[in-house]
């Protein structure tokens, strides 16, 4: 069965909206690092799975950028900077506001 954009949606789903909880609260409780960067490798592993199933369009355009930003994601982490992390995942450019205008119309996507 042939990938399609709405199955990597909905593949996405669960864990990004995890990896933004642990992002959050990690900015509060650093103990929570270890877990924050285990949500950025789930989310990681799932963007950089083959794409050419999907079709053209905001989705696919994004992953390259949305890889680029998990790996500064992780490197703050790993440097003990949840909050610059955190600043990586919500920016309003190139963060992952693009996955939402990617899935938008998807069950549990809203870019609003």
């Amino acid at each position: 069965m042939a990938d399609t954009l709405e199955q990597r949606c909905d593949q996405l789903r669960g864990p990004v909206t995890e990896l933004v909880a642990v992002s959050i609260s990690a900015a509060y409780r650093p103990q929570d690092l270890p877990e924050l960067g285990r949500a950025i490798r789930d989310v990681r592993g799932i963007l950089a799975e083959d794409p050419s199933g999907l079709p053209a369009g905001a989705f696919v355009e994004w992953i390259p950028t949305a890889l680029r930003n998990l790996d500064r994601m992780q490197e703050a982490v790993d440097a003990g900077d949840a909050a610059a992390s955190y600043a990586i995942l919500t920016d309003k450019t190139d963060g992952f506001i693009r996955l939402t205008i990617g899935c938008a119309g998807f069950p549990g996507w809203d870019p609003a």
